[in-house]
């Protein structure tokens, strides 16, 4: 009987110790392992749309985190930035990548501390629902503000990208096309989170990823028309970046298009009808693209460029012809 009633007690027990037990942490570094304690010169943003990585973009980075310690965020994945970032870009101290993979492990101190001591932050690509999951509320949101306070660069390529503006699309039910968002803006895919961090160089600001390659020209307008109509911002802006393509943003807002592709700066000036279960119609975009060696002030989304207007009908998006 007291055996029995041992092993109950056990048991019953198990769970609790369980959830009590702190979860691993898979951690890479290559570099110095310690704080290099240097005084970056942002506040800096590298904002990079996926596929392969833009190298320029990197390079841009260095007299920014003078010679400091890098983290790389991830929720899944490997090292793969480590010896990249440390060898072949160099200009860094050491380079640690972190799988945050639970809120328990967002408010680790043990990551806490690594991003306290770093000079740049990167969001790796991989699934932005995960990273608002696992992120928003937590001590790495908090220590992401916080190094944007003291001055540190702050990137992203992809998913990582995606979860940097004011606003997110967060795919929480997967991704959407654009034909399904223009025929519904309100469907179940058509799913918009507030910020992760705040970046004031991105206040009313989404984003977009692999934008040219997925044709997410449509998707993008609908997320700032579901903005708008839910007055959640009385003018939102949209940028798109293409893949092996990177915005870097200095510290007085002044951004640089680098790598092969265009960022896509979108504006809505016409909201139209943009209702549940009903095509978006007669919504009127304006639209431009920048392409390496053009600028852009931000957050105004200030340009000198030519601007192509667009318009909804009944969820189809076409040119507006002069």
């Amino acid at each position: 009987m007291r055996r029995a009633s041992l092993l109950l007690l056990l048991v019953l027990a198990l769970p609790a110790w369980a959830q009590d037990k702190a979860p691993p942490l898979v951690r890479y570094r290559v570099g110095n392992a310690a704080d290099a304690k240097r005084s970056p010169k942002g506040p800096a943003l590298i904002l990079m749309g996926g596929g392969a990585d833009v190298d320029a973009a990197f390079r841009w980075w260095r007299p920014y985190i003078s010679g400091g310690d890098v983290v790389v965020l991830r929720t899944s994945g490997s090292d793969g930035y480590n010896d990249y970032l440390l060898n072949t870009i160099g200009g860094c101290d050491s380079v640690e990548t972190l799988l945050v993979t639970s809120r328990a492990l967002a408010n680790d101190p043990r990551v806490a501390k690594s991003l306290a001591g770093a000079e740049a932050i990167f969001l790796a690509g991989g699934d932005q629902a995960t990273y608002l999951r696992y992120w928003r509320g937590t001590a790495v949101s908090k220590a992401l503000a916080a190094a944007w306070s003291r001055r540190a660069v702050i990137g992203g390529t992809s998913a990582g990208l995606a979860v940097l503006g004011e606003f997110v699309f967060s795919a929480s039910k997967g991704t959407v096309r654009s034909p399904l968002a223009l025929a519904d803006p309100y469907g179940p895919r058509v799913q918009l989170a507030p910020k992760l961090i705040p970046i004031p160089l991105l206040k009313g600001v989404i984003t977009d990823t692999h934008f040219g390659k997925r044709q997410r020209l449509g998707r993008l307008g609908v997320f700032l028309a579901r903005l708008k109509a839910d007055r959640t911002c009385a003018a939102p802006l949209g940028i798109g970046v293409d893949e092996r393509t990177a915005l870097v943003v200095g510290p007085d807002g002044r951004g640089a298009v680098l790598g092969r592709g265009a960022v896509t700066i979108v504006r809505l000036r016409r909201l139209g009808t943009c209702q549940a279960k009903r095509p978006l119609s007669g919504a009127r975009f304006e639209v431009a693209k920048l392409r390496a060696g053009h600028t852009i002030l931000l957050p105004s989304g200030a340009h000198s460029l030519p601007t192509q207007a667009y318009r909804v009908r009944a969820g189809k998006l076409t040119p507006v012809r002069d």
